[in-house]
């Protein structure tokens, strides 16, 4: 038989093979896949065999773009194994509502190695199930109501992001996972779950993940139009800023966030004029800071940082993005207004208190600094020419 003729022969045997026999040696991994609990654990599994003894096995996953984390999984050496590695999820290690890529690394007693292709999934609260609706890069889930319902969230935020982007001209999110909780009980618990707080609505920026406790019925495209533009700005703000999105002040977010609400919360006004009636203000510095877990304080938060973002733009028109691309930059909360809009975060607070009322300028002062410390300026200033009085001029005498 000529070296053709055996070449020929041998290819049309490699052909009729069964899968995986042409490669008897070595691993061969004959099954993956993985569960979880929702804020419980998530279990990764991997089934294999070789013709010598598989010593290791171990997972590697990550959630997003987030840091590669690893486990070995324990079981009995062998030629054929089932391996398993069980994850807790409290504590945050994976993100709800985030993809995560997984793949098995396995090594036998030959030295061979052998790694699994990636795959996916997704970590979504399975205490309900979710369906959806979707268009372009929007995608509304939910577990209650109807698809009318459903489609009235998907309409609501597709016109949000494209109003609210007029300003910001940020990036388009590349992909937007609205989670619609039938209940607000249903949210908390959710939150709770995973380490969250008491919020009625969550956006995570880094995600392009909005939750949200819209009741289905009448109410519902109202509520949809306040909160669904209200945390789409977050993913817009996270999409114009990147890495500074950390150093943008929480007044700022917030304040452009319920800015961007398209009906007005009568309950931000009236707790924004009662707070000013009986001296209440919160300094602006403060709210450079996460805001007080105490709803009635957050609350006044939330109308005070409104309150601030209208007056800038009233006053520059394009002080927004100036105060995010100063924020990109590295500036830090002070830094920040002074660099995008030429004074100091406290000239800021004093204009604004300024324009709550016609109290003017003088009464707007006294609220910002404090009347003890505005009565020592203004002695100090009259005593000056008493000062002065008692100086006695020197005369030079020349000869």
């Amino acid at each position: 038989m000529t070296t053709t003729r055996i070449a020929l022969f041998c290819s049309i045997v490699l052909l009729l093979l069964p899968p995986g026999a042409a490669h008897a040696e070595g691993i061969t991994v004959t099954g993956v896949g993985t569960e979880y609990f929702f804020a419980q654990r998530m279990t990764f599994r991997v089934s294999a065999r070789s013709d010598a003894d598989i010593k290791s096995a171990t997972v590697v996953f990550r959630a997003g773009s987030g840091p590669e984390r690893r486990g070995a999984a324990t079981f009995a050496p062998g030629k054929t194994i089932e391996a398993t590695f069980v994850q807790p999820l409290t504590g945050g290690v994976l993100p709800p509502f985030s993809t995560v890529m997984f793949w098995w690394e396995l090594s036998d007693a030959a030295g061979r190695k052998a790694t699994t292709p990636p795959q996916a999934v997704e970590y979504l609260d399975n205490r309900f199930t979710w369906q959806q609706v979707a268009e372009s890069n929007v995608r509304v889930r939910y577990y209650a109501g109807d698809t009318a319902y459903a489609r009235a969230a998907l309409s609501a935020a597709q016109t949000a992001l494209a109003r609210v982007n007029q300003e910001l001209q940020a990036p388009v999110p590349p992909h937007v996972e609205i989670y619609l909780y039938a209940t607000l009980d249903d949210l908390q618990s959710a939150l709770m779950l995973t380490g969250r707080d008491w919020q009625g609505g969550q956006a995570r920026p880094d995600l392009g993940v909005v939750l949200l406790a819209i009741p289905p019925g009448q109410a519902a495209l109202a509520q949809m139009k306040r909160d669904i533009p209200h945390e789409l700005t977050h993913l817009l703000v996270f999409q114009a800023t990147g890495a500074g999105y950390a150093r943008v002040p929480r007044w700022l977010d917030e304040g452009l966030a319920s800015a961007n609400e398209e009906l007005a919360q009568p309950a931000y006004q009236l707790a924004l004029e009662s707070a000013f009636r009986e001296g209440r203000l919160i300094p602006l510095e403060i709210l450079c800071a996460p805001f007080s877990a105490d709803a009635a304080e957050a609350q006044l938060a939330y109308a005070q940082s409104q309150s601030v973002v209208q007056l800038i733009r009233n006053r520059h028109p394009d002080g927004i993005r100036k105060l995010l691309g100063a924020y990109t930059g590295g500036a830090t909360c002070n830094g920040g207004v002074e660099q995008a809009l030429g004074y100091t975060l406290g000239a800021l607070d004093l204009t604004w208190r300024a324009s709550l009322g016609p109290q003017g300028a003088w009464l707007a002062l006294v609220n910002s600094v404090g009347a003890w410390v505005l009565l020592a300026v203004v002695v100090s200033v009259a005593l000056l020419p008493l000062a002065f009085a008692r100086r006695k001029p020197q005369v030079t005498s020349r000869r």
